[in-house]
């Protein structure tokens, strides 16, 4: 017996929106860690067109001293400023051709009346479910992939893509507009930045740039490397190996597991980031500004990502094509608190 293609549509969306509530893309593994930290502190997205950060940009403090009848002097306060940050939607989305379930041994009732009236045989409710599995899966893996890769970018790859990571944490501080607020007129609004930094500088230029987001915000809490960073680093200091007399010595130079590292700064471990080879490939940067060559000291109280969770429903075929579809929506930002407690350098050679 045939299904209905209302009943199909209802199987299909079901299935995949209790597919991704159970398998959340929150629980994104080692194969996404930028995308996985942010996850892990993810803020509810609520409605409205966007919002703003209040931004405390001094103390506007007259502090003096005085002695006996000394004038002394008082002002108003203005120390704020507020950052804007829009939300943008990511879509994703799939289709079943009734065709292919027909070659299958399936056949869909395109009647809109025949739905909840016609039930499947055992088969065809097999070839259904195993057909929405596989797609279940392929939607879950890529929509993780394209939302890591998309909250690195700057925003600039379209109109309505989101701004992130590049734009927040820029390669260019002092200029640029980052939620309304003009980098280059507010020094308070720029994170530190370090350029073509050789293996002799490497790790002052680390302390240095640790210091910079300590004095404002608080300790980095994660370090994001390329491979190039990585190695880099992990040729600046010695291993030293003691082993005990009689015993067979080992040496593994393979520190870490998965993308940690094993290496550390501070106590903060080092995560190597395998996207950032795909970011080289996706957008081609000058070698200057290649992902690989990138650390970032990220302090992630200060950089939030927000979304509304994902929305699966099935809109309406067209006309001209005999199929269902399901479509995924998510609503998300990345927004700063404080730009200048996050750093960025990049590291010279190849």
């Amino acid at each position: 017996m045939p299904i209905s293609a209302g009943d199909l549509a209802t199987v299909a969306t079901l299935s995949i929106a209790d597919y991704l509530r159970n398998k959340p893309v929150d629980q994104v593994g080692y194969n996404h860690p930028f995308l996985e930290k942010m996850m892990a502190k993810r803020k509810k997205l609520n409605p409205g067109l966007n919002q703003k950060v209040q931004v405390r940009k001094g103390y506007g403090t007259n502090f003096a001293w005085s002695k006996g009848e000394s004038a002394r002097t008082f002002n108003k306060r203005d120390s704020v400023d507020q950052a804007t940050y829009e939300w943008y939607t990511g879509v994703d989305g799939l289709y079943l051709p009734w065709d292919q379930l027909f070659a299958a041994g399936v056949h869909v009732d395109p009647d809109p009346a025949s739905k909840g009236k016609l039930v499947p045989t055992a088969n065809e409710r097999a070839v259904v479910t195993n057909m929405i599995s596989e797609q279940m899966e392929i939607l879950e893996l890529g929509f993780k992939e394209k939302l890591d890769l998309e909250i690195h970018r700057d925003g600039t790859s379209g109109s309505d893509a989101l701004v992130g990571l590049d734009a927040l944490i820029s390669r260019t501080p002092t200029t640029g507009t980052v939620g309304g607020l003009d980098a280059g007129t507010k020094t308070y609004w720029r994170n530190y930045f370090s350029g073509a930094v050789s293996k002799a500088n490497l790790v002052l230029t680390m302390e240095a740039m640790w210091r910079a987001c300590m004095r404002n915000g608080g300790t980095p809490d994660f370090i994001l490397c390329g491979s190039t960073a990585v190695d880099m680093y992990k040729t600046c200091g010695t291993l030293t190996q003691n082993v005990e007399g009689g015993m067979t010595k080992t040496i593994d130079y393979g520190t870490g597991k998965g993308t940690k590292t094993g290496l550390f700064f501070k106590g903060v471990e080092l995560i190597w980031n395998p996207a950032f080879s795909a970011l080289d490939t996706l957008e081609a940067p000058a070698a200057a500004d290649l992902w690989e060559k990138r650390m970032y000291f990220i302090n992630t109280d200060q950089l939030l990502y927000e979304d509304d969770s994902m929305t699966v429903y099935s809109p309406a075929s067209p006309n001209n094509i005999r199929a269902t579809y399901v479509a995924v929506d998510v609503r998300a930002r990345l927004k700063a608190h404080r730009r200048n407690a996050h750093g960025l350098l990049t590291v010279s050679g190849s």
